[in-house]
């Protein structure tokens, strides 16, 4: 009889034990780091766990950062309406601190009262939500405590602040949730995965340079033609390597900035520009281009071509559009800037702004 009590209870004690791992192995976020409502600020795994991610300060800076169906984000500005990609760096220190934050203390009764005004004053909501739509949290991110080695924060609908931090981090994390549209916005003019590309042009508009103008047409036989040259190069002659390491750097275009004044805008556009690049996806009907608006350096020495300070261009404004106007540098651009006969045998590897 006592041998099978033992027995029933060992199964019940198995039953409980698989009723736990699957209740909490089936939740859409655990918060393994505090016992307690009110210190609940980190979320194990947040890349996967959450979908959207809302941050709000007392300026009417209101940001909607949510996670797409490809696993990248995008950043909406919700009183201009408008929408962009996240700058990875920002998208990045903000998972590290949700997953890393700690609560080192609680601020003393003494202090609470001050605190709390300071972050009601300074702070930023911050709303939380899985992948179901469903809000998992809501703080407040104050200003920073104890000399810069922490951050005020407290969760909403309690009246205790604490201190946080991460650890073996030194430094506050208030700037990590800027809800600022500057902060948010990927500087980068181009994104993506150049594979994905059926087509792609560089336009060059000055009658020297308009003849290395080329197109790009992607397939199992890709194809380089010029626009306007009527010297066209034998296709045995195609170099596909060179096609594949020039799309590779058109993965990603850095911007120095992104220019918001409309007046800039409005004066350089109106200037000879240099090239405009068009691009095509393959799953998309629409076309894409930019235009690139050249920065000479005044001061430049025509004699002996040394690169640096002396150099004749430097930098490039690029106009997508009124919203997408950047700043970037040369070196940046001058990859993307070829000859037509670049991607051919024995073609020339200078960029076309070096011809004279």
């Amino acid at each position: 009889m006592n041998k099978k009590i033992i027995i029933a209870a060992s199964v019940l004690a198995i039953l409980v034990i698989l009723l736990l791992v699957v209740r909490y192995s089936s939740s859409s976020y655990k918060d393994t780091f505090a016992n307690v409502e009110f210190t609940q600020f980190a979320v194990e795994n947040p890349q996967k766990v959450l979908k959207r991610i809302f941050l709000a300060d007392k300026d009417n800076n209101i940001a909607l950062l949510e996670k797409q169906s490809d696993g990248t984000w995008f950043y909406t500005n919700k009183v201009s309406g408008k929408k962009y990609r996240m700058n990875p760096n920002a998208l990045s220190n903000l998972m590290e601190t949700l997953e890393k934050v700690r609560v080192r203390n609680r601020v003393p009764n003494p202090s609470i009262k001050t605190v709390l005004r300071g972050i009601g004053t300074i702070g930023v909501k911050v709303e939380l939500y899985d992948m179901k739509n469903k809000k998992i949290r809501t703080f407040y991110i104050g200003g920073p405590a104890d000399g810069g080695q922490g951050t005020f924060a407290v969760v909403e609908g309690s009246e205790i602040p604490y201190v946080l931090n991460i650890p073996n981090f030194s430094g506050t994390i208030d700037t990590r949730f800027n809800p600022k549209e500057r902060a948010l916005r990927d500087r980068a003019i181009v994104r993506h995965n150049a594979k994905d590309l059926e087509m792609m042009q560089v336009e060059y508009y000055a009658p020297e340079q308009r003849p290395y103008s080329f197109k790009i047409e992607m397939g199992k036989k890709p194809k380089v033609e010029p626009l306007y040259n009527s010297n066209k190069l034998p296709a045995e002659k195609l170099r596909k390597d060179f096609i594949d390491i020039y799309l590779s750097d058109f993965n990603v275009l850095a911007s120095e900035m992104i220019i918001y004044d409309k007046n800039v805008r409005d004066t350089i556009i109106k200037m000879p520009p240099f090239a405009k690049v068009s691009y095509k996806y393959k799953s998309k009907p629409e076309e894409h281009s930019f235009t690139l608006y050249p920065v000479i350096n005044p001061n430049y020495d025509r004699g002996d071509g040394r690169p640096g300070l002396r150099q004749k261009l430097l930098r490039y404004y690029v106009d997508v559009d009124e919203d997408n106007f950047y700043l970037t540098q040369d070196l940046v651009m001058q990859k993307l800037l070829r000859p037509y006969e670049y991607f051919y045998d024995a073609g020339p590897s200078t960029k076309v702004n070096d011809k004279k």
